[in-house]
């Protein structure tokens, strides 16, 4: 037994240090939108859509950051989709010619309420470009002057950003940090811009900058009515109709907050996991060994090394846990993450494979996704 638990730690040591050459080479090639401190090019006009439901914790500080842009031509539509709080009240109180505040439709069957929201927002839009931003996701004063000349100067049909993600509460720590590991482990970045594959696509709906024309063009969140993970789809349909799309380093310029407790991790993993692997089994089983495989057997195998007193063993092990640390170290230096979540890194991975196998169970086999007071039977959804 003890020679097969060797062999298997040095493959998966050596399998972590592939990951780990995958993990520098996408931080090293992962285009970064820096602040800029004055715009070369034509300024455009810009709308910013502001979905919200159930915001009123977030809503103020969003909207108040976009009020501060340094930036002479836009405007702020927020649609208060049929909140359950005070979101509306709340909203309307701010007093700024920028901002218009609009309440949506009833949502309508065959939609999901997000897309149904952004729906409507680029139906009030005059802009040349369309920011749409989450209500927890932040603009530092320079980010929307900074985001638009990198588009510009990039020729992007899309631009979407990874912001610097705030994680407050222990399981926050824990957990958020496994979305960075997941992109830079299994996509290869430097060709999600080169290749003109719809399959290789990465997009966050914290912040996606469109072209008006490109966004009109692939059909707008219409197209993806009945998708959970609005975000994936619309990116993928700009690659498949030939425009560009740039996943990009955007932590100097916007910040967010995805959950502020573990019960909205919960329900935010588990609407979006299953889904953002394209509800694909296959995929989903590979995260889960690929998590198990390097963040929980090596402890395994460690706890075995101290009982059976296996001095080789336990240096093998010791290897294998201390490398994915490594690679999780080099994402909170790249992205701000909190650090000392790197090593509990076993706690976030069996978080993430309990989550995953609940996607699974909810949107294949239970009543689908709940989120924000709606619940979600994708196999309805796609009928």
């Amino acid at each position: 037994m003890d020679y097969s638990l060797q062999m298997i730690s040095y493959i998966i040591i050596a399998f972590l240090i592939i990951i780990f050459f995958i993990n520098l080479l996408n931080q090293i090639t992962i285009k970064k939108v820096n602040i800029i401190q004055k715009a070369t090019s034509k300024q455009p006009y810009v709308s910013i859509l502001i979905p919200a439901r159930n915001e009123s914790g977030n809503i103020l500080n969003c909207v108040n950051s976009c009020l501060r842009q340094d930036y002479p031509y836009f405007e702020i539509i927020v649609l208060d989709d049929n909140s359950e709080d005070n979101t509306f009240e709340t909203i309307s109180a701010v007093r700024d010619l920028k901002l218009k505040v609009i309440k949506g439709k009833p949502l309508e069957e065959g939609w999901v309420g997000k897309s149904f929201a952004c729906h409507q927002l680029q139906q009030k839009a005059k802009g040349e470009y369309l920011l749409f931003l989450d209500a927890d996701t932040n603009l530092k004063p320079d980010g929307l002057r900074s985001s638009v000349e990198f588009a510009l100067k990039e020729k992007a049909g899309l631009l979407s950003l990874m912001p610097e993600e705030f994680a407050l509460t222990f399981w926050e720590k824990v957990s958020i940090p496994m979305l960075h590991f997941t992109i830079m482990t299994m996509v290869p970045l430097i060709l999600v811009e080169k290749t003109k594959k719809p399959s290789l696509t990465v997009s966050n709906g914290q912040f996606m900058l469109f072209k008006k024309n490109v966004y009109e063009e692939i059909g707008g969140h219409f197209s993806v009515r009945n998708n959970i993970v609005d975000d994936i789809w619309l990116g993928r349909k700009v690659k498949a109709v030939g425009y560009k799309l740039i996943f990009a380093d955007g932590t100097d310029i916007a910040s967010c907050r995805m959950y502020k407790n573990l019960n909205e991790i919960i329900k935010g993993f588990s609407k979006n996991l299953f889904p953002g692997l394209s509800f694909s089994l296959l995929l989903l089983s590979f995260v889960i060994i690929l998590y198990f495989s390097v963040y929980i057997f090596p402890l395994l195998v460690l706890i075995y090394s101290l009982i059976a007193l296996n001095f080789e063993l336990l240096i093998i092990s010791i290897a294998a846990i201390l490398t994915p640390v490594l690679i999780r170290i080099s994402h909170s230096l790249k992205f701000n993450l909190p650090s000392f979540a790197s090593f509990l890194n076993f706690i976030g991975a069996s978080l993430i494979i309990i989550l995953g196998i609940n996607s699974f169970r909810l949107i294949k086999h239970g009543r689908g996704a709940d989120w924000k007071g709606r619940e979600y039977d994708y196999k309805k959804l796609k009928d």
